[in-house]
């Protein structure tokens, strides 16, 4: 398999720039209620991944953050766009928008490691048609990413 290169992202208005140093992980298709509020969603994406690989190269100053009861979701003040979120629970682990990635580049995640979690909270309006693996909530093995 070919080095991992960095792969940047950025938000709708382009004042927030990240880069990423590593793979991810893992990547989540997310069915809970509050993704789909927060996100005005079906689902919501995120790559999994230690923080420390995730640069923030531009506009750090223009992220706005809004604490829920579970995470920290970090996003553009000037267009609104989601980028990231961290939670207490996994210090030292970022979530950040793979669909927010520059030239729709991947992630670079183990395709056994991407998974549908919270469908037991799924929208009616929604029907998943890949064959990726299921959960009712997170997902049974919920372990930290490597470093």
């Amino acid at each position: 398999m070919a080095s991992f290169q960095p792969i940047f992202g950025h938000c709708e208005c382009g004042a927030v720039r990240f880069k990423v140093n590593q793979p991810s992980a893992e990547v989540y298709h997310c069915h809970c209620t509050r993704c789909r509020r927060l996100h005005g969603t079906l689902f919501a994406t995120y790559a999994f991944m230690m923080r420390e690989h995730i640069e923030i190269e531009q506009g750090e100053e223009n992220l706005s953050t809004y604490r829920s009861p579970n995470a920290r979701w970090h996003f553009c003040r000037t267009c609104g766009c989601h980028l990231f979120a961290e939670s207490d629970r996994k210090p030292g682990v970022m979530w950040y928008k793979p669909a927010v990635l520059e030239q729709d580049a991947h992630p670079g995640h183990p395709k056994t490691s991407e998974k549908h979690i919270f469908v037991s909270s799924k929208s009616p309006l929604e029907t998943i048609s890949d064959d990726l693996p299921q959960y009712e909530g997170y997902a049974p093995a919920d372990v930290s990413p490597t470093a």
